[in-house]
């Protein structure tokens, strides 16, 4: 009996195991995503400073845009 019982156990032990590797996978894109969305973040205000450089050096020429 006290055999049936360790069995269960280790079973338990192995779930937790793998639902707790699903928990860290799950983690681990989160953080990714969250890089992702400075990244594009970043790339938008680069860009925008570009569009105004571009517009600023188009007005001190006197080109209209």
């Amino acid at each position: 009996m006290f055999e049936l019982f360790a069995v269960g156990l280790e079973m338990q032990k192995r779930m937790i195991d793998a639902q707790m590797q699903g928990v860290e996978a799950a983690r681990g894109m989160v953080e990714a995503a969250q890089r992702n969305v400075k990244a594009n973040m970043a790339a938008h205000e680069a860009g925008q400073a570009g569009m105004k450089a571009m517009k600023s050096w188009m007005s001190l020429w006197g080109v209209r845009g």
